[in-house]
């Protein structure tokens, strides 16, 4: 369906990067809050998804942190594809001409800008500095404003400007306290909310890995099936559709990062390398080739 923007359009924002420091009492707002989730949906979201924790004694030999991100990956660069389902799906709501788009999660920034044009402004959130600065510079390549903000979602969305659009690409699976995340995503668009995620966790690529290296079972769940039960829980008018993954980033091709990139997600040292790289050969693990996408209103514009 079409949504209306049934609120006044904002003024003008300056750019800059706003940065966030969680409290104590933060901390502990969201403890309470993410022991009173509103729908049983939500509470079985976050079980399946803590089921995806590393056993400790595996983490505490690990080298390196399984869950880092190598900014290369996430970057602008010559694959981004403008014409993309997603990219479409969130055009369809965005004004003609001086919109604005909030990527929550933002990375590089690419889904962001495969909305400029028509977008004019970019409001990036995220953790990491150097993510953020990627995103900074692809907007100024691209000539358009951006704005900044560091910080954990939805600590930091009190802090974060309203924006038309609202897209969160491939985070959902990060995030175990599910539905405040969704609710502050609705509450700072105005027109909608544009969610992408593959079918299932994406780490399940490399649960046959983690059988042969560790003997460990991995789980297969939470899946987009079951975000769309917390969508429907929440009371939010979720649009879906399965599309065709899109091109990666150049650098995910660049096969000097396949065995280090492999080591550091299954908790490996280097004397493991050889054994790594051979299983590799026989056993490349098989990512889905499809995303789901989920479009539902925003709220900003309503008050």
């Amino acid at each position: 369906g079409r949504h209306r923007r049934t609120g006044p359009r904002s003024g003008t924002r300056s750019a800059g990067t706003v940065r966030y420091v969680s409290s104590a009492d933060d901390r502990d707002d969201r403890d309470a809050l993410g022991k009173a989730t509103i729908t049983d949906a939500a509470t079985r979201w976050a079980d399946r998804l803590g089921r995806w924790a590393i056993p400790e004694e595996i983490l505490a030999q690990a080298p390196v942190s399984p869950w880092q991100h190598d900014t290369a990956m996430f970057v602008v660069d010559d694959t981004l594809d403008r014409d993309t389902p997603a990219a479409e799906i969130a055009r369809a709501v965005l004004p003609a001409a001086g919109g604005s788009v909030l990527d929550v999660g933002c990375g590089g920034g690419r889904a962001a800008l495969s909305l400029v044009p028509p977008a004019e402004l970019v409001i990036g959130v995220d953790q990491s500095p150097a993510m953020l600065a990627e995103l900074a510079r692809a907007t100024a390549a691209a000539g358009v404003r951006s704005t900044t903000v560091e910080g954990r979602w939805p600590d930091v969305a009190d802090a974060t400007p309203v924006a038309d659009v609202v897209v969160c690409h491939h985070v959902a699976y990060n995030v175990a306290d599910i539905e405040p995340f969704l609710l502050a995503l609705t509450a700072r668009a105005r027109l909608a909310v544009v969610l992408v995620l593959p079918p299932r966790h994406p780490l399940s690529a490399w649960n046959d890995a983690w059988r042969h290296f560790w003997g460990l079972e991995r789980p297969t769940e939470p899946t987009a099936g079951d975000l769309a039960e917390v969508l429907s829980g929440l009371g939010l008018d979720a649009e879906r559709w399965d599309v065709p993954r899109p091109p990666l980033a150049r650098a995910t091709a660049d096969t000097g990062s396949r065995i280090p990139s492999a080591r550091r997600r299954l908790c490996l040292t280097e004397d493991r390398d050889d054994e790594l790289a051979s299983y590799l050969d026989a056993h490349e693990p098989e990512w889905s080739d499809t995303n789901v996408v989920f479009r539902w209103p925003g709220t900003a514009g309503d008050a």
